[in-house]
């Protein structure tokens, strides 16, 4: 019987044709060429060639969020997103491949390499499965980097408006007040949407693990989302707020810093994704 080999990992293959994707490594059909089986070799199974290339493995990729680690073992947890030693996978570099990661699980959980992060499935169903329509939207949205355009929103406004407020209660000016209100009203109406489009992304490129980092983004979302709405329902109830002057309103000056903090602590975490540092 013919016998293909794996030009990635070195798996062997019996049968007439080779395998649509190696059972190890994941590489298509085209990296597998006709093997000439010397006396005394016997194929390599699927766990053993796996096995060989974990002993040999110098870089791991984080399934996660990408970050490829050097060394013989995998971290303990990703410096990046904080996902666990187990969701890392060898990346193994061949003359005739860029780059092929296999899957450290059973053999037929192997996955291709893929230019976005192709985390392994955590069992989370997002609220869109099962509806064509909607899958499509959200990837659509991936597609498009929703996401970073709709964050680039508040983030953008909410110094704004932080700073119109200060000049506000610093000189008592009602047009800087006004501003300052308008904008608070504007980062509440563009909450929401980065929280949805958050959710696509987290599900979409990054498998929906909940690694530390991911945790911490969603409560910065969440403490910002409720600071804003309490600033701004505080303003259209007490409009002569930024009358009173600076000193007399230190816990209403206390929440703008906080939420513009807290706002920056976000963008933090998703630049440390961005450009895994």
């Amino acid at each position: 019987m013919q016998k293909w080999q794996c030009t990635v990992c070195g798996y062997i293959h019996q049968g007439e044709t080779p395998p649509d994707k190696c059972p190890v490594c994941g590489a298509d059909r085209s990296l597998f060429v006709p093997f000439q089986e010397e006396a005394g070799d016997a194929p390599a199974t699927p766990r053993e060639a796996q096995a060989a290339v974990l002993a040999s493995a110098t870089q791991w990729r984080c399934t996660v969020c990408g970050y490829v680690h050097t060394g013989s073992e995998p971290p303990e947890k990703c410096p990046v997103c904080g996902a666990d030693k187990s969701l890392f996978v060898p990346v193994i570099v061949d003359a005739q491949a860029a780059s092929a990661p296999i899957s450290a699980g059973p053999s037929d959980d192997s996955q291709e390499a893929d230019s976005q992060p192709s985390a392994r499935s955590t069992g989370f169903k997002p609220p869109w499965e099962g509806n064509a329509r909607l899958t499509a939207i959200a990837q659509t949205l991936t597609r498009l980097h929703g996401h970073p355009i709709a964050v680039h929103i508040p983030n953008g406004v909410l110094p704004v408006t932080v700073l119109f407020g200060l000049l506000a209660l610093l000189f008592r000016s009602q047009s800087l007040a006004t501003a300052a209100g308008y904008n608070m009203l504007l980062v509440c109406l563009a909450m929401p949407i980065v929280i949805a489009t958050g959710l696509v992304d987290w599900v979409n490129r990054f498998g929906g693990h909940m690694t530390s980092i991911f945790k911490n983004k969603m409560i910065c979302a969440g403490v910002v989302t409720v600071l804003s709405l309490v600033l701004a329902r505080w303003w259209l109830a007490a409009p002569d707020t930024y009358q009173r002057g600076l000193f007399a309103n230190w816990f209403f000056v206390l929440l703008h810093l906080i939420d513009l903090g807290v706002a920056g602590l976000a963008g933090w975490f998703g630049g440390k994704l961005v450009f895994k540092s």
